[in-house]
């Protein structure tokens, strides 16, 4: 008899697929801080990608703005929640700040709504551990506008530091429309991969930039809040400024979620994760 295949962390990936891997890096580095030694120790991760499904974050909340929405991205990603969770996923996790903005996230929440599966917040995870007071951040334009992080920041008594929205005369330094092109220009974008073999130089230089001209304003910390930013921007580059990567608090959170879930099987024969294990891969 085949053994049961165990459940597993499900990743909702395709929000900017050259993330996606460095998020399964993130968990297995973690799990090797835990004491992950065999590839049999490693917990097992669903991976789903689907891209061409899931309508852009920021261009859906624009449309949002203006009166003429577009598909809510929640929608798809739900159908794909549901894929992993029936695949065997107990804990699931998604790789996009954006997506957690409100009006996506509540339809996301709506869509799940009875599902059995755990979800890691990602950016409740990532300033759970904040202690600074100023708290710079980086991130696409979806984010930035719906304060996704600075929102969370403000309530729990601390002070967003943002770049000005668009460049003004005599600005020092880029703007945040700056650095939403450093992510998701087709040309030169880090979203885009064409530089990626040479290490996203122009990308890289408009981020380093930013970064800097966040500490000339006072951060004492950023938030690194798009997925693709660190494939670009490295703690070398500002070296004596803290970089937070909200990989690390969702590869964390996951992990942690899923540990925390195990329980021995009855007859002593280990244990399986959160829920039924399941005897074969959906058809």
């Amino acid at each position: 008899m085949a053994k049961p295949l165990p459940a597993a962390i499900g990743i909702i990936g395709g929000m900017g697929p050259w993330v996606d891997p460095l998020l399964l890096r993130k968990l297995l580095e973690y799990q090797a801080a835990l004491g992950m030694r065999r590839d049999q120790d490693a917990v097992p991760v669903l991976l789903a990608q689907y891209p061409e499904l899931i309508e852009d974050r920021t261009e859906y909340l624009v449309s949002l703005a203006r009166g003429a929405p577009l598909e809510n991205p929640a929608v798809n990603v739900a159908r794909v929640a549901r894929m992993l969770a029936a695949d065997g996923a107990c804990v699931l996790g998604i790789p996009c700040n954006t997506f957690h903005a409100p009006p996506i996230f509540s339809r996301f929440e709506e869509e799940l709504a009875g599902l059995e599966v755990e979800f890691v917040h990602m950016i409740r995870a990532t300033l759970a551990g904040i202690t600074a007071h100023r708290v710079g951040i980086l991130s696409t334009n979806g984010t930035y506008l719906h304060r996704i992080y600075a929102g969370p920041i403000t309530e729990r008594g601390l002070e967003p530091v943002t770049l000005p929205f668009d460049p003004a005369p005599g600005q020092q330094g880029p703007s945040q429309n700056d650095v939403h092109e450093a992510i998701t220009s087709t040309e030169w974008g880090v979203k885009s991969g064409r530089e990626a073999r040479l290490g996203y130089p122009a990308a890289r230089g408009v981020l380093k930039a930013a970064a800097r001209r966040l500490q000339e304003l006072g951060a004492e910390v950023i938030i690194l809040g798009c997925t693709e930013i660190p494939l670009a921007l490295e703690p070398s580059d500002v070296p004596d400024l803290p970089l937070l990567d909200p990989l690390d608090a969702l590869a964390r959170g996951l992990v942690g979620a899923y540990r925390a879930r195990l329980h021995p099987l009855p007859d002593g024969r280990g244990s399986v994760a959160c829920g039924e294990a399941v005897t074969e891969p959906r058809a």
